[in-house]
């Protein structure tokens, strides 16, 4: 009882003292609204790069594994024609692997008549399109006959197919890679670029094999593309994978691997580094702005102790003991914290949603700002309300009836 009956006069205390109550609100409020915003903002922005990745074809069950050590798009090493399609053949034979799609890479000058580009020439199986659910725009995709034929045919990305063909349809018509002629049989899909300036649609694919004989004149592979049964096996599907390619290449016990992974989650940290940089940075100032509040309480507690000291020292004659005037001050600052909060966590949301509606900025409104705004403002409140609680509680009684 004497809980609620102490929660009682810290409401009827806030109350009488409007001014101080929304003074003390101010500090947190901005603080909860701008950490609740950089949740939003982080969150969105983890969103729409995941949907980006995966609509570029790098779902959540599927990786990459690229030839030569290294780590993500960072230098990798020399030994880089290690990789080969027996690999390939013996990935796929894993129980939780659905597609294996072996791959070569070369830039290279494609040319029509009097124009040219530069662009990345993919030597693919026909399994590419499934594996990177990759929809035509015009004509069809390679085929099992273009594979086993070693066929000079080739499907253009978006990009070389403006710059060779400008606004004239493609399909059907030659281009010439090197010293062949190879038919356009297919024109993929247009993607965009992605927000880091990268062209999804620089590209054209050919036959594997035609690769192989014609264009590389090698028969390593570049990288192979894994497509798990489910997302959840990718992590026991990668340990498979590394083990297979170990034992296949020879790699004693204290060898590095001579291939890496490239996973969605990977992408997604190297695209987004400079917004968690970002985004670290604003959760400092969030949290000095949360500080700052605190010690704003704190000292207008301490103010509203010196105002108030003939209404603690009659509690205290009426039987109110310490404890009761400790209890009834840090609820008076949590609940002031936690006001703050309130308002910070609307003021956030709203913001969050402005900045969506106005396509600024990609925002994601989750639970969490409402969980960190209640554990800040709860931490809050308690720390820099013990002092002046403990002050107030140890004011005589009889000096306070006397001061005034």
């Amino acid at each position: 009882m004497r809980i609620f009956k102490n929660l009682g006069q810290a409401l009827r205390g806030l109350r009488l003292n409007r001014g101080n109550t929304m003074l003390m609100t101010l500090g947190v409020m901005i603080g909860i609204a701008s950490l609740t915003v950089i949740v939003a903002i982080g969150d969105g922005i983890k969103i729409k790069v995941l949907d980006r990745i995966t609509s570029l074809g790098f779902g959540p069950e599927s990786f990459s594994v690229m030839a030569g050590a290294g780590r993500l798009f960072f230098a990798r090493s020399q030994n880089t024609t290690s990789m080969t399609l027996e690999d390939a053949e013996d990935l796929l034979a894993l129980p939780t692997v659905r597609l294996v799609v072996p791959r070569q890479r070369k830039s290279i000058q494609l040319i029509n008549k009097k124009e040219f580009t530069s662009t990345r020439v993919y030597g693919v199986t026909p399994d590419w399109q499934l594996a990177r659910g990759w929809e035509m725009k015009d004509g069809e995709f390679l085929s099992e006959t273009d594979l086993d034929r070693s066929k000079r045919v080739i499907v253009l990305g978006a990009t070389p197919a403006k710059k060779l063909f400008k606004d004239k349809d493609p399909v059907g018509k030659m281009v010439r890679v090197q010293n062949n002629f190879y038919e356009v049989i297919g024109l993929l899909e247009e993607k965009g670029l992605t927000e880091s300036g990268y062209d999804p649609d620089d590209r054209a694919l050919i036959p594997l094999t035609t690769s192989m004989t014609r264009l590389t004149h090698q028969t390593y592979l570049h990288s192979i593309k894994v497509v798990a049964l489910k997302a959840s096996q990718v992590p026991e599907t990668m340990e498979a994978v590394r083990q297979i390619l170990r034992q296949n290449h020879n790699l004693s016990v204290l060898a590095e691997d001579d291939f890496r992974f490239i996973t969605p989650e990977g992408i997604m940290q190297r695209v987004t580094e400079s917004e968690q940089a970002l985004n670290r940075m604003l959760i400092l100032v969030s949290t000095v702005s949360l500080l700052v509040g605190g010690i704003v309480i704190m000292n207008i507690l301490l103010v509203s102790i010196r105002e108030r000291v003939r209404e603690i020292g009659i509690r205290r004659c009426f039987g109110a003991r310490r404890s009761d005037i400790t209890i009834q001050f840090l609820f008076e600052s949590i609940l002031v914290s936690l006001l703050g909060g309130i308002m910070g966590v609307a003021l956030g949301l709203g913001v969050s949603f402005g900045l969506e509606r106005l396509n600024i900025i990609p925002t994601h409104i989750t639970m969490e700002p409402f969980i960190l705004s209640f554990v800040f403002c709860s931490l809050i409140g308690l720390i820099f309300g013990i002092h002046p609680a403990r002050k107030a509680a140890f004011l005589s009684p009889e000096e306070s009836i006397r001061s005034q």
